[in-house]
């Protein structure tokens, strides 16, 4: 036994040698374990002379193809969740044309890191110049100018700017989980419909729109005193041309009887899904909608500004209307937006849009309305409350499918074969989209498109049938 016990002894001390020696001794340098490095460069980098600010480092890395590695890290206590960069890459004698490379990094919280790497296949440019441009949110911006030589890395610190630490440091806008009972509430056509009563009674919307027959809102202020109302007349001239400001006033004047004659209506609507093409068309219609918030303030009446259709506008519009925007939050007005998805609510999710970054938590169709809180209203302080005035299923957005798919009850069958299923499965993306509502405090609810249709222009659109279920909706988050 003293024997074996020694023999053992010695096979353990064996294994501790072998375990503790760098595995480097016995490795096979053929094998795919080996990697061979070489330090190319060591350099110190100064501390950074102030404590909030952006780490960023450029390597121009030589090959084929020619790479540009791009690094920025948040040296802050802030997450930053907007933030785009442009790499402008510029030829010493401007020819050929710049090329340019866009990125549009995922949220960065404070100490992390994120990196890309843009190709030039064609080679660097001769005596070439990369203008960096960072922005963290629309009119927080900064510019970089590397002009070394290929081959070499450059390091920046980039303070923040006292208006960037103060956007930075405001609370964001949408919470981590949802706040308050449900935003949900309906778009009404025709209210003489069954179920609206009952529905308006027990689940007290948060929203009531109506068109042209709008007197019954008083009905509903009855029942459900904080319900948000809004109202609007059809117009047939919604062409952007002449002078804005009057055609605005003109507008008013044209209705401001049957304006007055309502005045359980919260916040009056104008045009509905104006179609603007450009930014010159938007810059007419920002003025339109600020002259008319001037106008119905001088007759005691708040209004909601956009009525954008699904989609729209785009992020170069949306910049030219802030002046409409800032004319509503003056007078306590606020934004109205539509927004449609199909097949399912959630279509869209993570996508982006020309100019700004994806993120998980926005939309190009449903939740895009975020795009413009946090790119541009936050930073521009004209955070207003929102109301999507209109809400669905709408087959138009999908314009590669062409025409015949409208709204909800046409994609049911693609949900479930069972009509209940079906609607439990519309039931559930609403429930989806007013929770998501419901993280951002500034949306004041969404108006599902649409309770009754008088022509049947809107059947496929119809919920009225399903209102109970939409009640259950909103009583399940009181």
């Amino acid at each position: 036994m003293v024997k074996l016990g020694r023999r053992l002894c010695g096979v353990l001390a064996l294994l501790l040698v072998l375990a503790v020696a760098p595995m480097a001794v016995s490795a096979d340098l053929n094998g795919p374990l080996v990697i061979n490095s070489q330090v190319l460069s060591t350099t110190s980098v100064p501390a950074s002379p102030v404590a909030y600010n952006l780490m960023v480092q450029a390597t121009s890395w030589l090959g084929s193809p020619y790479r540009y590695i791009f690094v920025v890290g948040n040296l802050s206590p802030w997450p930053m969740v907007a933030m785009r960069v442009l790499d402008r890459y510029v030829p010493g004698d401007a020819t050929p044309v710049e090329i340019d490379r866009e990125w549009f990094p995922k949220r960065l919280n404070p100490g992390q890191v994120a990196s890309i790497v843009f190709e030039f296949p064609d080679g660097p440019l001769v005596d070439g110049c990369h203008q960096i441009e960072i922005s963290l949110a629309d009119g927080l911006s900064t510019v970089l100018m590397d002009c070394s030589a290929p081959g070499a890395t450059t390091v920046w610190y980039v303070p923040l700017s006292e208006d960037m630490q103060s956007y930075l440091s405001q609370p964001l806008l949408t919470q981590d989980a949802p706040v308050g009972r449900s935003k949900l509430g309906v778009h009404v056509t025709n209210k003489s419909v069954p179920n609206l009563g009952v529905f308006l009674t027990k689940a007290k919307p948060a929203v009531v729109v109506a068109v042209e027959d709008v007197g019954w809102l008083a009905d509903v202020k009855a029942v459900s005193p904080k319900t948000v109302t809004l109202a609007r007349f059809m117009e047939t001239d919604q062409t952007l041309e002449g002078d804005p400001v009057e055609r605005a006033e003109q507008f008013v004047a044209a209705n401001a009887a049957r304006y007055q004659a309502n005045p359980s209506v919260d916040y009056w609507l104008g045009w509905n899904e104006p179609v603007v093409k450009n930014v010159e068309q938007m810059k007419w219609f920002a003025a339109f909608e600020a002259a008319r918030v001037v106008a119905m303030d001088r007759l005691g009446l708040k209004v909601a500004v956009g009525n954008f259709g699904v989609g729209n506008p785009e992020a170069d519009e949306f910049q030219a209307f802030l002046p409409a925007i800032a004319a509503a939050k003056k007078y306590g007005g606020i934004l109205a937006l539509h927004e449609y998805s199909a097949p399912t609510l959630r279509d869209g999710m993570g996508a982006g849009i020309p100019g700004l970054e994806a993120s998980e938590d926005y939309g190009a169709l449903t939740l895009r309305y975020r795009y413009w809180y946090d790119h541009y209203l936050r930073v521009k302080e004209l955070v207003v409350p929102l109301v999507i005035t209109e809400a669905g299923i709408d087959g138009g957005v999908l314009r590669s499918e062409g025409p015949g798919l409208g709204g909800w009850r046409d994609f049911a069958p693609s949900w479930s074969a069972s009509a209940t299923e079906a609607v439990d499965a519309y039931t559930a993306q609403l429930s989806w989209y007013d929770d998501q509502l419901r993280r951002d405090p500034y949306v004041l609810g969404f108006a599902v498109f649409n309770v009754g249709t008088l022509d049947g222009r809107w059947r496929s659109f119809d919920v009225t049938d399903i209102l109970p279920q939409l009640g259950g909706l909103v009583s399940s988050k009181d």
